[in-house]
């Protein structure tokens, strides 16, 4: 449940021509709304679930690295 309403809140993920890099993860939801509250919610208190969820929307040839909680960085690397 937690996974699938963070995937419908995750903006669209930025890639580069690299093999391995690390981006901003950001929310598609509206400012200041329920959506994005609950959103950074999800970051913080239910990371295991945020993470799945990141990794079940990355785009295709790309593959989930690591992703830091703290700071709110991304890492993939080109399969």
């Amino acid at each position: 449940m937690i996974v699938a309403h963070v995937k419908e809140l995750l903006a669209d993920i930025n890639v580069e021509e690299t093999k391995q890099f690390t981006v901003k993860v950001k929310t598609n939801a509206e400012p200041y709304s329920d959506d994005e509250r609950q959103f950074w919610r999800y970051q913080s208190r239910f990371t295991l679930e945020f993470c799945k969820a990141l990794e079940e929307v990355l785009p295709t040839g790309l593959a989930f690295l690591s992703y830091n909680h703290l700071t709110n960085d991304l890492t993939v690397v080109r399969q």
